[in-house]
């Protein structure tokens, strides 16, 4: 089926995207547009607003009372989705509660309207190093300012998001509890703090959260409806078998990466390029048989762990994170010390930084004397979580197959070895045929924009990996949109990771551009930022083409680097302030042209 639109509203370029948009779409499709069109005609909602308000909620709409004033706002930052899974769970209870919620993104919520609200949970997670995500940037900025004005009335919760092995645990949850006090607003609690395990706790949470405000009802005679039904938060777990292992780099590499591939067919799972595969690893038997000897317990003592007995060793090496230490599971390990020197450490921040940096359980059980029984010690340690694992692999061309990148994590503590749960458990415990705990984690902040539009990708290691998926995606689909590849890591020789396939792409003009840094070919050190400011001229001439830039890699310098050097690239070019083109990188982020996927 073929259509065509012409209208004198819209603009040339506007017309050809519609034109695109409407001649891919099958009838029923273009009927449910039409509706979606009206809809938003008729309520006045951004586009945006009710897209994110259907995602939230049932992916294909609300029932109930539109008219009417809900009762409770749900305000949402998230990143990668976590927040949104919270607030769904918050919209499937609300059914029992007879309460009516609102949500949306805090990205379409006009700051100033606090003054109006009364009732608001605020769910956010902390993103790189205590900053904010994108969609919750404004919200944090107007609240720490002097223009919020009186919000006395506002009765709020704040869920906060985060990852206790980072020093800025949940900072973004917090900084919104402690500005929306300082303005006179009132906390009905402290902030609930959710580590990288609170799917464990999402069975309470919603009713937690709901009952501090228990004393609101509904205004309607309608209530906001799913049309999915209460979500089972293991859905979507399989296991996947591996059926090939590449080291990819050369002879003399300082580095470990492999090319992992799995299968996942009848498994039932499908993945868009930019998503992520989260791998439930199964911890070292070596590790967890020293960490037995030092405790003096024999490895057969019972435990129970939610609710299921095991032995200790099993807890150990299927269930409890052991290679990392967080300073929650370190404050409760105090309490089974008797000498004072643990206490001092937890009261000393930058040595207690120090400290935890790269330890595991066996650093701390040798440092110090823990008189503790196993149960106790099931109780304090915190739930192995699963490793997110950016997928190399589109479906389109790989079909029931998922592809990783994984770059082994070895290294030297305390005089032993130590090495990272999962890309070891992939690589050292593994072989061809073995099965695998996997699910697939989708990113919705980072996707591949139309067939027609150019993209800039800009990566280091393993942060090659979502870009492997972006080109074997365009390539599948012919896409006419331009694309410009920037990779570093050490050496050439040793270390261009799927070099042969972007030569491939290269040859055949999906790849129109590629720009390499191998930081130590030569004495002085060369990365991707270097090479990004030395074509600053079309780097900004492929971003007023309206190109997307993509960042992948580590976030602390690669993510940080980068970004400065885009800052800088819009204040020269531009001739505007450092501040100015700051907020004009802002405004990139906003319109999804500057895309993040770091770790």
């Amino acid at each position: 089926m073929s259509q065509h639109i012409t209208t004198g509203i819209l603009s040339d370029t506007l017309l050809g995207e519609a034109n695109h948009l409407v001649n891919k779409l099958s009838k029923e499709q273009l009927l449910w547009l039409g509706g979606y069109l009206s809809g938003i005609g008729l309520n006045g909602q951004s586009n945006t607003a009710l897209a994110y308000q259907q995602e939230v909620t049932n992916g294909t709409g609300i029932k109930g009372n539109q008219t009417s004033t809900a009762s409770l706002k749900v305000l949402v930052g998230s990143h990668s989705g976590n927040g949104k899974l919270v607030a769904r769970q918050l919209v499937e209870q609300a059914k029992n509660t007879k309460l009516q919620l609102d949500v949306s993104s805090m990205g379409d919520f006009r700051p100033k309207h606090l003054q109006k609200e009364e009732n608001v949970v605020f769910i956010v997670s902390t993103h790189g190093e205590g900053e904010p995500p994108v969609e919750a940037a404004d919200l944090h900025k107007f609240l720490g300012g002097k223009r919020v004005g009186d919000i006395s009335q506002l009765n709020y919760a704040v869920v906060a998001l985060g990852d206790s092995s980072y020093q800025f645990f949940c900072k973004t949850g917090l900084d919104f509890h402690n500005r929306l006090k300082a303005h006179g607003a009132n906390a009905l609690s402290e902030p609930l703090l959710l580590d990288v395990d609170f799917k464990d706790q999402l069975d309470n949470l919603p009713d937690t959260v709901l009952a501090l405000f228990g004393n609101l009802k509904s205004s309607s005679s309608e209530t906001v409806t799913s049309a999915v039904g209460a979500r089972n938060i293991t859905d979507g777990l399989v296991e996947a078998e591996l059926i090939d292992k590449v080291l990819l780099n050369g002879r003399g590499s300082n580095k470990e990466t492999y090319h992992i591939e799995l299968d996942i067919e009848g498994t039932g799972l499908s993945y868009q390029p930019g998503d992520a595969l989260e791998v439930y690893a199964v911890n070292s038997s070596e590790l967890v048989q020293q960490l037995l000897t030092k405790l003096n317990y024999t490895g057969d003592e019972p435990v129970v762990h939610k609710g299921t007995s095991y032995t200790i060793s099993e807890l150990l090496k299927h269930h409890k994170e052991i290679t990392v230490v967080t300073i929650p599971v370190l404050k409760k390990l105090s309490a089974f010390v008797k000498e004072p020197d643990l206490n001092r450490l937890l009261d000393k921040r930058d040595e207690l930084d120090s400290f935890l940096y790269g330890s595991d359980l066996l650093d701390v059980l040798s440092d110090f004397s823990l008189s503790i029984q196993p149960q106790e010690l099931a109780d304090a340690l915190r739930t192995l979580p699963p490793r997110a694992y950016s997928i190399a692999s589109s479906q389109s061309e790989v079909g029931d197959e998922v592809h990783l990148t994984v770059g082994a994590v070895r290294y030297e503590k305390n005089e032993r070895p130590h090495q990272g749960v999962c890309s070891t458990f992939l690589i050292d415990q593994l072989d061809e045929g073995a099965k695998v705990a996997v699910q697939i984690k989708s990113n919705e902040g980072f996707r591949l924009p139309a067939d027609d539009k150019d993209i800039i990708l800009i990566g280091a290691g393993t942060g090659i990996a979502p870009y492997r998926a972006f080109l074997q995606e365009r390539a599948t689909a012919e896409a006419t949109g331009k694309n410009w590849l920037f990779f570093g890591d050490q050496h050439f020789e040793t270390d261009f990771l799927y070099q042969a396939e972007w030569l491939k792409y290269r040859q055949k003009g999906v790849l129109s551009k590629v720009d390499v840094a191998f930081s130590r070919d030569q004495e002085e050190k060369v990365y991707v930022q270097h090479r990004i400011k030395a074509q600053a001229d079309e780097v900004y001439a492929w971003l007023q083409n309206g190109a997307t830039i993509y960042v992948c890699g580590d976030r602390k310098t690669l993510a940080r680097d980068v970004q400065q050097a885009f800052i800088e690239i819009l204040q020269e070019q531009e001739n505007i302030s450092f501040e100015q083109a700051a907020e004009r990188l802002l405004q990139l982020k906003k319109e999804g042209r500057y895309q993040e996927d770091v770790y």
